[in-house]
């Protein structure tokens, strides 16, 4: 059951991410690259939360006892191991363009190539994404009067 939360994460995560920058460019006419501030500050928002929500919704639906600690294990993984497959595809680029593998050259290659959300401020917001993930799942918990 935690490993199809797992999955609902992770597909979340895709369709959050396509749609949220399909709609900032549709809403501002600005391409996601152009002004990385505004547009990494939208979209790293957005994904702290959505992805996180509909995992949390999973886990207190699907989790009937102790949905809150199926919460922070359906979250936990997803949350790390995103921002571990970010840095580490980005190291390779780093090395594949023949620069030094150091935090700054990776950092500033993945916000300008790939992601502009991914930043330092990203990476510390994983604890809020399992916050809300938990939160989630004992609304839904509650809301649906199951008893832990």
């Amino acid at each position: 059951m935690i490993k199809n939360g797992w999955y609902v994460i992770t597909g979340s995560y895709f369709v959050t991410l396509f749609l949220t920058s399909w709609m900032y460019t549709a809403i501002t006419k600005l391409p996601i690259d152009q002004h990385r501030d505004i547009s990494g500050l939208v979209l790293g928002s957005v994904m702290v939360v959505i992805p996180y929500l509909v995992g949390g919704l999973y886990a207190g639906i699907s989790h009937k006892r102790g949905a809150a600690r199926a919460a922070v294990w359906i979250s936990m993984v997803p949350a790390i191991s995103e921002k571990v497959l970010i840095f580490l595809i980005g190291a390779c680029f780093v090395v594949v363009e023949g620069n030094r593998v150091t935090w700054e050259y990776v950092m500033m290659f993945v916000s300008a190539e790939a992601v502009p959300y991914f930043t330092n401020a990203y990476l510390l917001t994983f604890p809020l994404s399992v916050l809300v993930s938990v939160a989630a799942a004992a609304c839904i918990h509650v809301r649906t009067g199951s008893k832990e």
